[in-house]
């Protein structure tokens, strides 16, 4: 857990709750979402790809409470080739969120797991594959947002210390991971990132009514953690085990299954079976646990894609539909089983385990409990 973090956070939610006794407007009516774009900018707005990985770090500006970093992608120039299986969002790889002394609310993963993050938990954010800029071409157009704030402020972040930025920091993938080995001419990309947050609202508004100052949700904190393991050979089982990355409180689980070559595959065979220490959580056929998702998230989101396998603990405010939270902690032994597919090729593969946790820094309101 970020330490530095963690801290700054406790100390802002303590003073946003010493104003003293009498009604006050809550903050998300007194403030206002706020955006503005980053003072850094990465790779320094533009880059053509090459045959290496483009490392770039980039300061966060400091304003209002944080709820997420949102890059823009726009790109020209290209030549042959063809968008390969996780792009565009593959165009960013090993990214991390962090705050300077290193530690990272958001572990090493790339901007396809990101887009998954997105996609399954932020659900009444939409379908990122709708959204007014995207292009899956090999001229990519699309916006990637690094999320820790989940809604209703549940997870922004106190971001007003210039002593104190928060990092995002990653590489840019080479033009054949973008477009594969056909291409003849690299595109060269461009990017708008900018902040997005809650502004800090006056201490009264016009009727001399009081202002709560600091949102609720910064007593909870996100993490995204990843693990890979494993994919053993065709008609082999498996066991995947997530104890790396129990701890917490988890609101979303995902299993991302790849071949030898990295290409998502459906590779699970039925049945499988998700298991918490003594507890099973479902003993699932793929066409029983593909129904689930639907049931949970409808139709709006994007459709599964190949090889990814989800299980959403939240309150789906699009449609109504909830879980509780998973509780997990230091000791909890969390696994999946199934065997690999009997006519699978180019295995033994790999398992992506994507988890977005949750650290609760003191009591919760109510209306922030399962979001």
């Amino acid at each position: 857990m970020p330490s530095g973090a963690t801290a700054g956070a406790a100390a802002s939610a303590s003073a946003g709750t010493s104003g003293g006794a009498g009604a006050r407007n809550p903050f998300w009516a007194a403030s206002n979402w706020y955006f503005e774009s980053n003072n850094t900018e990465i790779v320094n707005g533009s880059w053509q790809l090459t045959s290496s990985q483009k490392s770039f770090s980039v300061p966060l500006n400091t304003n209002g409470f944080l709820r997420d970093y949102r890059i823009v992608v726009r790109s020209t120039g290209a030549v042959g080739g063809t968008p390969q299986g996780d792009g565009p969002f593959n165009l960013f790889q090993n990214i991390t969120f962090k705050v300077p002394n290193g530690s990272e609310f958001f572990q090493d993963a790339t901007g396809y797991d990101h887009f998954l993050f997105q996609s399954y938990g932020r659900p009444w954010e939409g379908n990122p594959t709708e959204w007014f800029d995207y292009s899956r071409n090999i001229n990519p157009s699309f916006t990637l947002k690094l999320s820790p704030e989940i809604r209703h402020t549940a997870g922004s972040l106190a971001n007003m210390d210039s002593r104190r930025n928060y990092v995002v920091s990653g590489q840019i993938a080479t033009t054949t991971q973008l477009n594969g080995s056909s291409a003849s001419t690299a595109p060269t990309i461009t990017f708008a990132s900018g902040i997005d947050t809650w502004a800090q609202p006056d201490s009264m508004n016009l009727l001399q009514v009081p202002n709560e100052l600091v949102p609720p949700g910064v007593a909870l904190q996100t993490y995204r953690r990843k693990a890979t393991v494993t994919l053993n050979g065709a008609g082999s089982n498996n066991t995947l085990d997530a104890r790396s990355l129990t701890g917490n409180l988890q609101r979303l689980v995902m299993l991302v299954v790849r071949d030898s070559n990295g290409v998502r595959q459906d590779y699970l065979t039925d049945p499988i079976v998700f298991k918490i220490d003594d507890r099973t959580i479902g003993n699932f056929t793929q066409a029983d646990l593909f129904g689930l998702l639907n049931d949970f998230y409808g139709t709006t989101i994007v459709q599964r894609p190949t090889g990814v396998y989800v299980w959403p603990r939240f309150y789906n405010t699009s449609n109504g539909v909830a879980q509780g939270w998973l509780p997990t902690d230091g000791a909890t032994k969390e696994i999946w089983t199934s065997s690999t597919s009997s006519t699978a090729s180019n295995v033994p593969g790999t398992v992506d385990i994507l988890v977005e946790d949750l650290v609760p820094l003191q009591a919760l309101p109510a209306d922030l409990v399962n979001v």
